[in-house]
């Protein structure tokens, strides 16, 4: 009997898979290596063509290597980096109450593709130096407005929105981001650099029966769509589960994401998972909720 491949597995093999440019470019140069085959042998005949067989062969598999390589490490984010940025992130903006409890909030970068790329280290002297992070926490934590908009990052808290006295809600901090969708700030932000690489990042996952309501009023499924046709790494990431969905279907509601973007658990500065998702394999257990998992409060 086959052994199934595990979740994780599957994880890693949609990670290896190259990108639509690397086909077509792959075919474009198995057809030239046709033509010139026929060519060589109508000029300089069958036994002279069959030691070129073999030079074109070897420099084929040459080149199919390196684009496959550069594929795979040019189109996602190295994960051990990711772990490094959220792990940045948590230390520098993260919204925490006077008592020192954990608030949500969700922060955006878009940055040179070098820095989302293996080895890299973010620190306040190479990472995001434009952005003070004083000014990051101060803005996302005023509950009037809770939004900040730098050069390379976005960030926000939750906006406290008063209808009438005894009506008001929280626009969550995710949709803050990322509508109206066709002119956000996360619009504003990848328009500034077209081909780098662009993190979300929430420290709560985004709520089935707001943000990941396709047909509601403040969804951010749109927004996934346009940012998926933006060029350069992308990652999708949380941390924790929002508290209310801990009994929904996060398998199919996850799936939302990973049609757009590839999504990310990062636990900690030093443990992130794919999630993997894509096409019919399923969501990674480590980024779906067990019974014990603990949340915070928005």
């Amino acid at each position: 009997m086959v052994p199934r491949p595990t979740e994780e597995g599957w994880s890693r093999l949609s990670e290896l898979i190259p990108s639509t440019s690397s086909i077509t470019l792959t075919v474009s140069f198995l057809l030239l290596w046709r033509l010139t085959l026929h060519l060589w042998t109508y000029r300089f005949g069958t036994t002279n063509t069959m030691k070129f067989t073999v030079f074109l062969s070897g420099f084929l598999l040459l080149f199919l290597l390196t684009d496959w390589t550069e594929s795979v490490e040019g189109d996602r984010v190295d994960i051990k980096t990711l772990a490094h940025i959220i792990g940045f992130f948590e230390n520098n903006y993260k919204r925490v109450d006077n008592d020192g409890h954990p608030r949500q909030y969700a922060v955006a970068i878009n940055v040179p593709k070098e820095q989302c790329q293996q080895n890299f280290n973010p620190t306040t002297g190479n990472f995001l130096t434009q952005e003070n992070a004083k000014n990051v926490k101060n803005a996302i934590s005023d509950d009037t407005n809770a939004l900040y908009q730098g050069a390379e990052l976005i960030a926000a808290g939750n906006r406290k929105v008063v209808i009438s006295k005894k009506k008001q809600y929280n626009m969550h901090s995710e949709s803050l981001l990322l509508n109206p969708a066709d002119n956000s700030p996360m619009t504003n932000l990848l328009n500034k650099r077209k081909d780098g690489c662009s993190v979300f990042y929430t420290f709560e996952s985004p709520c089935v029966d707001t943000c990941l309501d396709a047909t509601g009023s403040h969804s951010i499924i749109k927004a996934l769509e346009n940012w998926k046709n933006h060029d350069g790494i992308k990652a999708f990431v949380f941390k924790n589960f929002w508290k209310f969905d801990t009994e929904k279907d996060l398998q199919t509601k996850f799936k939302q994401i990973v049609a757009n973007v590839p999504l990310y658990r990062c636990v900690s500065e030093n443990e992130c998972y794919a999630c993997g998702g894509e096409g019919n394999t399923p969501i990674n257990q480590h980024c779906l909720p067990k019974k014990t998992e603990l949340t915070v409060t928005q």
